[in-house]
C-alpha cells in the first residue's frame, strides 16, 4: 500500500509559486557551465522492486514499491552478448521489443505512455561499457546540462554510455513529487536500462546518477527507489526530507554535492542545504556510505562538474564488497570534498 503524506508548507508554497511561474535563470560564468536553476521536492514514501539486484539490502518498511516495470527479464539472451547467461538479468523494456538506440538524439521512445526523448553518448566500444543517467535542471534541457557541464566529453575519454533525457509533462521536470506506482519518469528509467542492457549489454554493476537542481532531486529519488540498479549516485543539489525520505532497499554508496549555505532556490523557499544534510544523515543512519562535496556557488553546479562526478562513479560497482574510500577520499577529489 503506497502511504500518502502532506506536503510541509513552505513546499508547497514552493510548489504552488512555480506552477505559476516559468522560472529559469540562464548565463554562463567563467566555469563555461550553464547557470539555470531550479527544483523542489518531496513525493510519497512508498518502496521499491529489487528484482535483479545481487546486493545486500536495508532496511524495509515492507511496502513493495512500483509496479511500472522494473521487473526482470525471463530471458538469458536478450541482452547483446552471445556467451552465455549474464551474471545478472536486466530490467525488462514495457514496449516489448526494444527500438534501436542510436547516438545521438533519440525520439519516439516509447515509455510510461509517453512518447519520450534524450541524448545519447556512445563510447568507440559501448557493449559492456557503465552507464551515466543525467538528468536536467528545471527550465533546463538534455543538451544543457550534457554540453554545458562537459558531461558529453566522459563517453570518449572514459568509455562510458552517457543518457540524458528530457522532461515532459511535469511542471518540475522530474516526478519527485509522485509515488513510485505509475511513475512515467521511473517507467523511463527502467525502460531505457532495459534497452540499453538489451542492445549494448551495459554494465549492470555500474549504473550510475547525476542530475543537477530539480535533476538532483530526481537522482536523490532514484536513489532512495531504485537502488537495486544503481552503483552509486551523485546528486548535485538534491536531498530529500522528512516527507520524501526512505531506506534504499540495498547498499548505495552516495556523493552528496551542493552549494553550501548560500544554496537556496527563489530566497529560500527551498534550502538545499538542509536537504542535502537530512538526506545525508539519514542514509548513514540507514548504514549508507556517504561523501559530501560542498562548494560556495550556491545554487550552481561546482566547477568541472564532469570530472568530479567521475572519479566517484568510477571508483564504485554495484559488485563490490567493500567500499574503495572508507578510509578517506584520495587526494585527487578537490579540497571541497570529504567524508562527513
Amino acid at each position: 500500500m503506497r502511504h500518502h503524506t502532506s506536503l510541509p508548507r513552505f513546499l508547497m508554497t514552493g510548489l504552488l509559486l512555480l506552477a505559476a511561474t516559468s522560472w529559469a535563470a540562464c548565463g554562463d560564468d567563467d566555469s563555461g557551465e550553464s547557470s539555470n536553476n531550479g527544483g523542489l521536492l518531496t513525493g510519497d514514501t512508498t518502496g521499491g522492486d529489487t528484482s535483479g539486484d545481487t546486493r545486500t539490502g536495508g532496511t524495509t518498511d515492507g511496502t513493495t514499491g512500483a509496479t511500472s516495470n522494473a521487473t526482470t527479464s525471463n530471458a538469458t539472451t536478450s541482452n547483446a552478448t552471445t556467451g552465455g547467461e549474464p551474471d545478472r538479468v536486466g530490467p525488462e523494456y514495457s514496449g516489448g521489443a526494444c527500438p534501436a538506440l542510436v547516438d545521438g538524439v533519440n525520439s519516439g521512445f516509447e515509455s510510461g505512455g509517453l512518447s519520450r526523448s534524450f541524448i545519447l553518448d556512445l563510447p568507440p566500444e559501448p557493449n559492456g561499457a557503465p552507464v551515466i543517467f543525467l538528468w536536467h535542471w528545471l527550465g533546463g534541457s538534455a543538451a544543457e546540462i550534457h554540453n554545458g557541464l562537459n558531461f558529453d566529453d566522459l563517453s570518449d575519454s572514459e568509455g562510458v554510455i552517457v543518457v540524458a533525457p528530457e522532461s515532459q509533462g511535469s511542471q518540475f521536470e522530474w516526478r519527485f513529487t509522485q509515488g513510485p506506482e505509475g511513475n512515467p519518469d521511473l517507467a523511463l528509467f527502467d525502460d531505457l536500462l532495459a534497452c540499453l542492457w538489451d542492445q549494448y549489454d551495459a554494465d549492470l554493476d555500474r549504473i550510475y546518477a547525476t542530475g543537477m537542481s530539480a535533476g538532483g532531486l530526481w537522482s536523490s529519488y532514484l536513489t532512495l527507489h531504485r537502488s537495486q540498479w544503481l552503483a552509486t549516485t551523485a546528486p548535485m543539489s538534491g536531498g530529500a526530507d522528512t516527507t520524501s525520505y526512505q531506506t534504499p532497499e540495498v547498499d548505495i554508496p552516495v556523493l552528496m554535492i551542493w552549494g553550501g549555505e548560500g544554496d537556496v532556490f527563489q530566497g529560500g523557499l527551498v534550502d538545499f542545504d538542509e536537504t542535502s544534510k537530512y538526506m545525508s544523515t539519514r542514509l548513514r543512519e540507514d548504514g549508507h556510505f556517504v561523501a559530501h562535496c560542498v562548494h560556495d556557488r550556491g545554487h550552481l553546479p561546482p566547477f568541472n562538474a564532469a570530472p568530479l562526478v567521475w572519479s566517484w562513479f568510477e571508483a564504485h560497482s554495484a559488485d563490490q564488497t567493500e567500499e574503495p574510500f572508507k578510509d578517506g577520499l584520495p587526494a585527487t577529489f578537490p579540497d571541497i570534498c570529504a567524508l562527513p
